[in-house]
């Protein structure tokens, strides 16, 4: 071996060595940031996964509008919910609500308030239907035993949890 041969084989070392320790360290790849990310909606139509779960942005909703998809529910009113794939919805316990949903693709949907044991909370299930454009309202007195929202036919993507307040 030459001089200069054992000096390359010194430099390729200290390269690799530093290459792998800049990997190790994190250094390399993500130009520092973090490269866990948020969860994205599935719904095109949708721009959040959280809505707004302060009970007094709910204290004096009566009206609950959703937009029906095979990827989720789209919130649509009220401004809490706007545009939030399957949000979380905060209702007082005791008081008379009504939910309209609109089929927004034509495949079958329905509305329905599941309690702990996944069992249709007092009948308070929509038919359901397949057609775009149309319209189906549940109306439904807010119960302790509501944990979820689902749709019956897609309801591993259809479905967000229900937040019981007790205070009126």
């Amino acid at each position: 071996m030459t001089p200069n041969s054992t000096d390359r084989r010194t430099f390729l070392s200290g390269i690799t060595g530093t290459v792998v320790a800049a990997s190790i360290a994190g250094c390399l790849g993500s130009g520092g940031e973090d490269t866990e990310t948020e969860p994205e909606p599935v719904v095109d139509e949708a721009e959040s996964l959280e809505g707004d779960t302060d009970p007094d942005a709910w204290r004096d909703v009566q009206k609950i509008r959703f937009d029906g998809w095979v990827g989720g529910w789209v919130g649509a009113e009220p401004a809490a919910i706007d545009r939030v794939e399957n949000p979380t919805l905060v209702l007082f316990e005791g008081r008379e609500y009504r939910i309209t949903w609109e089929n927004q693709d034509g495949v079958h949907h329905n509305f329905a308030f599941w309690d702990e044991n996944e069992e249709v909370v007092e009948d308070y299930s929509t038919d359901g239907n397949e057609t775009l454009g149309e319209l189906e309202t549940l109306a439904f007195t807010a119960r302790a035993e509501m944990e979820t929202y689902r749709c019956e036919y897609q309801q591993e993507r259809q479905k967000g949890d229900v937040k019981i307040v007790t205070d009126t």
